[in-house]
């Protein structure tokens, strides 16, 4: 009796050892997304109707990481400063805005265009930690002469991304011919973002 009795003990103690290694092994690979710890960024590409210009304007890409939808940012570059992050890029430099003010440098990149030289494109890409690691930001894009006035913005206004979920959102068409005087070169035609992981 005693015999059947560790036997039995053993069979049970094999049995629920097994089921943990299971469980333990199979949990991670069919959860969506990365593991729990992953850097999460936000690429942000701008497609222009002819040829990045930046010494004769100038190129915003504005962010709000408040998560709440409806304050997102206009096309008014005033009240930026005090409720926004911003990329600039101006004189073939990128620069990062904090809200509150102060600039630093940041890296982006000129991306080449068409053959005729048309609907060229930047792109910046943001570590979502650099924006304090929103669920949610609301997107604009700009582009001014160089004393911020506008030549083109978004005709949808802002946009949002959910900063949770890997992947892009369909691009953001924006209507053609709308620069004023800014031309070819300041009128937005097409805005892309993408959350992908921090490598």
């Amino acid at each position: 009796m005693r015999i059947m009795n560790v036997k039995r003990a053993i069979i049970i103690f094999l049995m629920i050892g097994i089921m943990v290694i299971i469980s333990g092994c199979v949990r991670w690979p069919y959860e969506p997304g990365p593991e729990p710890g992953t850097d999460y960024q936000l690429k942000i590409t701008v497609e222009v109707a002819g040829v990045i210009n930046a010494d004769d304007g100038i190129y915003y890409i504005v962010l709000d990481a408040d998560e709440n939808p409806a304050t997102g940012p206009g096309g008014d570059i005033l009240p930026w400063e005090d409720s926004y992050y911003y990329i600039k890029l101006e004189n073939d430099f990128f620069y990062f805005a904090k809200p509150g003010g102060g600039f630093e440098y940041y890296t982006g990149e000129i991306l080449d265009g068409d053959d005729d030289g048309n609907k060229e494109s930047f792109r910046v890409t943001i570590a979502l930690s650099d924006l304090e690691d929103p669920n949610s930001v609301d997107i604009n894009v700009l582009t001014t002469y160089s004393d911020n006035n506008t030549y083109d913005s978004l005709d949808s206004g802002y946009f949002s991304i959910n900063t949770t979920i890997l992947g892009s959102k369909p691009p953001i068409v924006d209507s053609s011919g709308d620069s004023g005087d800014g031309g070819a070169d300041f009128d937005i035609i097409k805005v892309t973002a993408e959350i992908t992981t921090l490598y």
